[in-house]
């Protein structure tokens, strides 16, 4: 069984395999659309981690160049409009921005990263690679439409099995599964995201083989947290704080100069993990002057402050410390705290961290590749037993006070697989279908995202705020039960089984309690209208 694990991220695309002869996670090449980070360790070593820059340019005639050719050839500058960044933000999020018509097709978030996936796939086919699993990584705090559409494209590349894994849980078990019994906490801040994840392991027992010789454990995840912050958003803040202080705004500047200042800020964000101050010059094409953007460490610390984004990761680890101390696990007992993603290069998140757990626990090994290394482990992993990071919720509409409420159907926190039951009444005489408003609730912190009149993105500070997204991606009702013969009032009418499944899929179970039929069985709400 050939394994492919992609680590889809908000900067940076990594993809990896189990290679044949050494069984060891593999970070896959592809000429043309790989960038090579060069990374050091403390022993000076240098070594290269082709990464796949997460860019996509729809050139004449929709043909697509993506990945690090984009990056290299400043493809989108003169025609910002076909270029598109970010696309896995934008896919995240509940309201998501109006799709752009080139060239008669609607590019929209959710087909950008379709297409870029689709391209990256016939990279590893023409590699002679014939995958039969893929493993997807996501966000801690992903919300179940996200799964559904990697599942629904990962049935569209025809693999036989598709797996998705949270991207802070499957860098844990990149280094728990070599040390079964250890407690790994992950810090993952990339490009669009900060999770953690808190993991155990077990050792169950040893497979040998002629051609393996592998451990089989089984993995907990103890307590996780997450906020919607990251790398771009600290650009966007570093190219504010430089207008600020020349008295300038981003309508000044005009569109291209400001994606060249995001451009820019993240040179010197990059630069500043290794200097102490870095400058950088730029060319605004609106007054046809070159200008300097200079920005030292104490700086750059200053606008982190400022943006509350120190306090924000101050606080996802007090919760899940909070969370591992309501089970009985202590701060101490955490043996290895790991930390990925380009944003943990930065001085400041690393003093954070260092200060808070101690520096001989933290580690900073394989900051790009870890989560894709990480999520091959799953084929070593017997069972990961995980819980809710949101609630699900019924939404009721209260028109006396004008708001909604919600009726909890599996709290946050609860270990899945999970089941309820529920029997329901009809409101009215003749009814004859039964809709109900079902989706997740979380208290989420993130960096409000705005678009402006050029469509860039823009920001303000982190905010904490209550988040209900619906199952249904129209927003519309989940009809749950036809009714025939019509309801009547008083009595119950249906009982609806609620349950999670080992995949996070939530699904129903409908009887009629009047006729005795099973009306359904055990499918996906979001999809039983």
């Amino acid at each position: 069984m050939t394994t492919v694990a992609i680590d889809f991220g908000t900067s940076n695309t990594v993809v990896s395999i189990i290679e044949a002869d050494t069984k060891a996670p593999k970070t896959l090449r592809f000429p043309g659309i790989c960038r090579l980070l060069k990374m050091k360790n403390k022993e000076g070593k240098t070594w290269e981690i082709p990464v796949v820059p997460t860019l996509l340019f729809v050139q004449e005639s929709n043909q697509l160049v993506l990945g690090e050719k984009v990056r290299m050839q400043r493809l989108g500058v003169s025609q910002p409009y076909r270029l598109f960044k970010s696309f896995k933000r934008d896919l995240v999020a509940d309201f998501q921005t109006p799709g752009r018509k080139i060239d008669g097709l609607n590019y929209d978030s959710a087909l950008v990263a379709e297409k870029f996936i689709k391209e990256i796939w016939q990279q590893i086919l023409q590699q002679n690679i014939k995958p039969d699993q893929v493993i997807f990584t996501i966000p801690v705090g992903a919300f179940e439409r996200y799964l559904d559409w990697f599942r629904d494209l990962g049935n569209s590349l025809q693999v036989s099995k598709i797996q998705l894994v949270d991207e802070s849980t499957a860098a844990a078990l990149s280094y728990a599964v070599k040390s079964p019994g250890s407690l790994v906490l992950v810090v993952d801040f990339g490009g669009g995201t900060l999770d953690l994840s808190l993991v155990r392991t077990v050792k169950l027992s040893p497979t040998y083989s002629p051609q393996r010789n592998e451990t089989i454990v089984q993995a907990k995840v103890l307590a996780k947290s997450d906020a919607y912050v990251g790398g771009e958003d600290i650009d966007i803040w570093i190219v504010e704080d430089y207008l600020r202080r020349i008295s300038a705004s981003p309508e000044e500047v005009g569109e291209v100069g400001w994606q060249n200042l995001l451009e820019i800020a993240e040179k010197l964000k990059i630069r500043l993990s290794q200097e102490k101050e870095a400058k950088e010059s730029w060319w605004n094409e609106e007054d046809f002057k070159s200008h300097e953007l200079h920005l030292s460490r104490e700086q750059l610390e200053e606008i982190l402050e400022n943006q509350q984004l120190l306090e924000q990761l101050r606080r996802t680890l007090d919760e899940v410390v909070a969370i591992a101390l309501s089970k009985g696990i202590s701060k101490t007992e955490i043996e290895k705290v790991v930390l990925v993603g380009g944003s943990c290069l930065i001085p400041a998140v690393q003093q954070l961290i260092n200060s808070y757990f101690g520096r001989n626990k933290v580690s900073l090994d394989k900051p790009f590749e870890a989560v894709s290394h990480g999520a091959l482990a799953l084929t070593q992993v017997k069972q990961l037993d995980d819980y809710l990071r949101h609630s699900y919720a019924i939404r009721l509409w209260e028109p006396y006070n004008q708001n909604y409420t919600y009726y909890p159907l599996f709290e946050q926190g609860t270990k899945y697989p999970c089941s309820l039951t529920l029997k329901l009444k009809v409101a009215i005489e003749g009814q004859r279908e039964i809709r109900l408003d079902i989706g997740e609730l979380a208290q989420k912190a993130a960096a409000e995202v705005i678009f402006d009149n050029w469509g860039r993105m823009m920001s303000s500070k982190l905010a904490q705020q209550l988040e209900y997204r619906s199952l249904e991606s129209n927003h519309q009702e989940v009809c749950v039960a036809y009714l025939d013969p019509p309801g009547k009032p008083g009595n119950d009418r249906v009982s609806v089984q609620f349950e999670v499944d080992k995949n996070r899929v939530l699904l129903a179970t409908v009887r009629d309690l009047e006729t005795e039929k099973l009306l359904i069985k055990r499918k996906a709400i979001a999809k039983l209208s």
